[in-house]
């Protein structure tokens, strides 16, 4: 049975480690900034945020390119592996959609099933982590990709953001909205429904009370869910709300792992300072 490598983009946002220990591979989507041209990954949105904060520039991205995704696919196929990519979603995004004719384009050379992710941030990271899972266990790259194809509506993908900025100035809302929104002091949760962003609820309150009462939603009373894995993304969020929430998914929610990274470039020019999202997978309904 050939080796099984997963891949996917760098707006996977997959801490550090996780990718050098599990020897996930990675493409970054391309990001303009101030007529400058960026890998996801080079800025830190500490720089992004310093860099509206003196101009109101946000950065731009674009979608990773065919080309990329053969010279990320081409060496894994080289040495006899079978590639399984989780994409980002494809309502979203046309990495999805690049990444299927990269994969048709190398048939000759070798084998690649692309999954649209659905999600976005560590959604579709925790793919990945299930795939992978999948594969020590001895599972073929089909079963997985069945397995995967099937988890992919149980994602839970959503985020709040406490700062319409960002939004406001990447023309994701209109001024007026942002304004009404800013006045009021809400704060709206975005959730990935079918793989496209809709606003289900917006929040009112100080950020820390806000992203407690957003994971309160999330896990109401009676909820099933898988207690593998979670994932929490966030844009210059204080390390000890950070800390609680670990804390909290841990020994409220019973997650035995919980993965916190910083949200990437693509994520952060959207969703800006003190977004903060919570990935999981829901378990289906019986």
């Amino acid at each position: 049975m050939n080796e099984i490598q997963f891949t996917t983009e760098v707006s996977s946002d997959i801490p550090q480690d996780i990718l050098a220990e599990r020897k996930v591979g990675t493409v970054p989507l391309q990001v303009t900034l101030e007529g400058k041209e960026y890998k996801d990954g080079e800025l830190s949105n500490r720089e992004i945020y310093d860099i509206f904060r003196g101009s109101k520039a946000l950065p731009s991205t674009s979608a990773v390119s065919v080309g990329d995704y053969q010279d990320l696919f081409r060496p894994y196929l080289a040495e006899g592996k079978t590639v399984i990519h989780v994409a980002m979603s494809s309502g979203i995004s046309s990495t999805y959609q690049n990444a299927c004719i990269a994969a048709e384009d190398l048939e000759d050379e070798g084998r690649v099933y692309v999954i649209d992710g659905k999600g976005l941030s560590q959604a579709t990271s925790i793919l990945v982590y299930k795939g992978q899972d999948m594969a020590a266990e001895g599972k073929s790259a089909e079963e997985i990709v069945a397995a995967l194809t099937a988890m992919v509506p149980q994602l839970d993908s959503s985020f709040v953001i406490t700062n319409l900025d960002f939004l406001k100035h990447g023309g994701r809302c209109s001024t007026l909205a942002a304004l009404g929104a800013n006045l009021l002091k809400l704060k709206p949760m975005i959730n990935m429904d079918g793989g496209s962003m809709s606003t289900d609820k917006k929040y009112r309150g100080k950020d820390e009370e806000v992203y407690f009462q957003f994971l309160a939603d999330r896990f109401p009373e009676g909820s099933a869910y898988d207690h593998e894995y979670v994932c929490v993304s966030h844009g210059l969020v204080d390390e000890a709300i950070l800390n609680k929430a670990v804390s909290t998914l841990r020994k409220k929610y019973k997650f035995e792992n919980v993965i916190v990274n910083d949200v990437g470039t693509v994520i952060f020019a959207h969703g800006g300072p003190g977004c903060f999202g919570v990935f999981f997978l829901k378990r289906p309904q019986s």
